[in-house]
């Protein structure tokens, strides 16, 4: 059996059977970590992909093999926050045309209302509410996803209901 230095090394020279065996030694780990972050089985399974492929080419940058499993494990955080914000992207616009035509509008006049005072927030306020009203991720796991302080998101949530109430009238009812 190897030591974590050997290892290192010998995957630094290329050995990838050598760096499977690093991932291998925190395998249970390494997909606890991608899946808490992504809550789907396929979505962990393919930031653990792309976070060993990055970190195989980057090793020769890792200064302290000893640090080899904070290191790597910090690469698969990043890559599973860049993956949660591309979905988010890609499918928040989605999401929310799909739950403006799934209310029940009492005309015309009241789907053109809502959806002119979504287009009115900026990206990151609808992806923000998006997370949280669409997709229940609570504002811990929001602030964590979009990389922004707690405070900054809970700020943010607050201000665009009010700028949706005051823009809709005044209307006391839940977005």
């Amino acid at each position: 059996m190897y030591n974590i230095q050997e290892l290192v090394q010998k995957s630094r020279d290329g050995d990838i059977s050598s760096f499977m065996s690093l991932l291998k030694e925190k395998e249970a780990l390494i997909y606890n970590i991608s899946f808490s972050y992504t809550k789907n089985s396929y979505d962990a399974e393919d930031c653990i992909s792309e976070a060993s492929i990055k970190a195989f080419d980057k090793l020769k940058q890792l200064r302290n093999e000893e640090k080899f499993y904070c290191w790597f494990i910090s690469i698969l955080i990043n890559v599973c926050r860049k993956n949660i914000k591309n979905k988010i992207t890609a499918s928040s616009d989605e999401k929310l045309i799909q739950v403006r035509d799934e209310f029940s509008y009492q005309s015309i006049d009241d789907r053109l209302m809502v959806e002119e005072l979504l287009s009115k927030l900026r990206k990151d306020e609808r992806d923000i509410l998006a997370l949280r009203y669409l997709k229940d991720y609570s504002i811990k796991e929001i602030a964590s996803i979009m990389d922004m302080p707690l405070s900054t998101v809970k700020t943010k949530i607050y201000r665009s209901l009010n700028f949706l109430r005051t823009r809709n009238g005044g209307v006391k009812n839940e977005l």
